[in-house]
């Protein structure tokens, strides 16, 4: 579609106003995106440090501690925690193939997320609980970020 007719803008208005700098639009992508796989990686360290601590508290049967042997919650193996990955700003579990089950890793972490009401296990959502705390704190870092990287001289 053409328009016709339109009047022609003063040279003036196109220009960037006084007092507004110009934004490198790449360098601040690049910026963004440094400061997004930052955050994710001080994500995936905390939804470690949060199984390893249990901050939670989840708590295992009886029958489970005599199975396993000791009473710490989503650590058995160890296999779990170390298929925790951050990959750009992405934080997930690789979905490799355990050595004690026919579940992946990625698979017994949503087991371990949600539960499972017909086999008895209970949710022990460790990355909601992970992500309400930390969200603040990603929020902040990217306020911080742009407030540092504003238009306005």
């Amino acid at each position: 579609m053409r328009f016709k007719n339109l009047p022609k803008l003063p040279r003036s208005l196109l220009r960037v106003p006084r007092g507004v700098k110009r934004v490198n639009v790449a360098d601040l992508k690049k910026d963004l995106t440094a400061l997004g796989e930052e955050i994710a990686e001080e994500f995936r360290d905390k939804i470690e440090s949060n199984i390893r601590e249990n901050k939670y508290g989840f708590t295992l049967s009886d029958t489970t501690i005599r199975k396993k042997g000791h009473d710490i919650p989503l650590i058995d193996t160890g296999e779990l925690i170390d298929a925790i990955y951050q990959e750009g700003t992405e934080v997930s579990v690789e979905e490799t193939q355990r050595s004690d089950s026919d579940l992946t890793n990625k698979q017994l972490a949503i087991v371990h997320e949600y539960g499972v009401k017909d086999k008895g296990i209970p949710a022990r959502p460790v990355w909601r609980k992970t992500f309400e705390e930390f969200r603040p704190v990603a929020e902040k870092r990217v306020r911080t970020f742009l407030k540092q990287h504003k238009l306005k001289k």
